[in-house]
C-alpha cells in the first residue's frame, strides 16, 4: 500500500512538473541538462550498458556461438522487421509500430540468452548515472530535470520488480529505456510526459 501511495505521489509530481509552461525561460536548466546528459553518456560508454552496445556485443558473439536459442530469437527479430516493413509499405503505421516493438523485444531476448547479467548490469549503470547527476545538480533549481530523474527512478523500481518476478527481458527493456531517457535528457525536457514512448521509438528505430 505504501509503495502504491508513494508511486502515485511521484507520478503526480512528475506530471505537474512536465505540464508546466514550456514557454517559460529554462536556459539555465537546459545547460544543467546538457551537463547531466554528458554524465549519463559517459557512464554508458564506461559500462557498455546501452542498447547499441548490447546489440553490438550480441552481433559479435553470434558470429562465434552456436547457441540455438539466441539464433532463433534473431531470426524471429528479422521476421518481425520484415513484417513491419510490409505493414509500413501498406500504409498501416500502427501495425508497423507493433512489429518494430516485437522485433526489439526478440533482440533483447537474444541478449539475455547470451548475457544473463545484462538486466542487472544496465540497472546498476542507470543508478550510477542518476547518482552522479544528482551530485552535479546539488541544491540548484532544476524542477524539470528532477521530474525526469524521478520518472527514471520509478522505471528502475519497475525493472527490479520484473527481474524479481523472473522477467529479465522486461527488466532489460525498462532499464534500457531509463538509460535512453538520460542519454537524451535535453530532448526530454520538452517531451511532455511521454518519455517512455519517445525513448522506445528512438531505440527501436536504431535497432539491428
Amino acid at each position: 500500500m505504501l509503495r502504491r501511495i508513494l508511486s502515485g505521489l511521484a507520478v503526480a509530481a512528475f506530471a505537474a512538473a512536465c505540464s508546466a509552461d514550456t514557454t517559460a525561460p529554462i536556459s539555465h536548466e537546459v545547460v544543467l541538462a546538457q551537463d547531466a546528459q554528458v554524465i549519463a553518456q559517459q557512464v554508458g560508454a564506461a559500462t557498455g550498458a546501452t542498447h547499441d552496445r548490447w546489440f553490438e556485443r550480441l552481433r559479435d558473439t553470434l558470429r562465434t556461438t552456436d547457441d540455438p536459442e539466441a539464433h532463433a530469437f534473431m531470426e524471429q527479430s528479422r521476421a518481425y522487421r520484415d513484417s513491419a516493413q510490409r505493414a509500413f509499405d501498406a500504409g498501416d503505421r500502427e501495425a508497423a509500430r507493433r512489429y518494430h516493438h516485437l522485433a526489439f523485444r526478440a533482440m533483447l531476448s537474444a541478449v539475455v540468452e547470451l548475457f544473463p547479467n545484462a538486466p542487472a548490469r544496465t540497472g546498476a549503470a542507470v543508478d550510477q548515472a542518476v547518482a552522479r547527476i544528482g551530485e552535479h545538480l546539488g541544491t540548484r533549481e532544476a524542477p524539470r530535470i528532477r521530474a525526469v530523474l524521478m520518472h527514471v527512478r520509478e522505471l528502475r523500481n519497475q525493472a527490479d520488480v520484473a527481474l524479481a518476478n523472473g522477467e529479465p527481458v522486461t527488466a532489460l527493456a525498462i532499464n534500457l529505456r531509463a538509460m535512453q531517457i538520460l542519454h537524451r535528457l535535453v530532448e526530454h525536457l520538452r517531451a511532455g510526459i511521454d518519455h517512455d514512448g519517445m525513448a522506445d521509438r528512438q531505440m527501436e528505430e536504431a535497432g539491428a
